[in-house]
């Protein structure tokens, strides 16, 4: 009875070893698995990170332009809006003849008031300009240094 007793323990020990070797192998595959996953998700977020920041750089881009063009376009029309108040001058001048010097120097006060208006407008769009710049920049250095 103590050589099948002892067999039968040796049995018994011999499939719980089994048991547990098989059950490390499925352990070990399941990990296996799992960082395969791991390496797929992580390299789908950057393709997606890196297309996110293209698309952000473009817009940025399209930004500027649209900026730009808003700005050559405001200087045309300050530009048109000083010739018409030169060519409305000149005509005034003609009309009323001689001015005398008061009424010249208010001319000459309002004139500079009008330049001085464009020049917050210039500086309002440079800051604009500067801000946009600034942005595309920090999204540059923000993307460089996530990858």
């Amino acid at each position: 009875m103590n050589a099948k007793f002892s067999i039968g323990i040796v049995i018994a020990i011999v499939l719980q070893v089994s048991g547990f070797v098989w059950w490390i192998a499925q352990q070990s595959q399941t990990i296996d698995t799992l960082k395969n996953e791991v390496a797929e998700l992580t390299a789908r977020t950057e393709v997606e990170k890196e297309v996110t920041l293209i698309n952000d750089v473009e817009q940025l881009k399209k930004d500027v332009q649209e900026l730009s063009d808003k700005t050559k376009d405001a200087l045309l029309d300050v530009l048109a809006q000083v010739d018409k108040a030169g060519q409305h001058t000149d005509t005034r001048v003609e009309e009323l003849g001689e001015y005398t010097d008061t009424k010249i120097s208010n001319l000459v006060a309002d004139l500079q008031k009008l330049f001085v208006q464009h020049e917050q407008w210039f500086d309002e769009v440079d800051q604009d300009i500067a801000e946009l710049d600034k942005k595309l920049s920090d999204r540059i250095k923000e993307a460089l240094t996530s990858k």
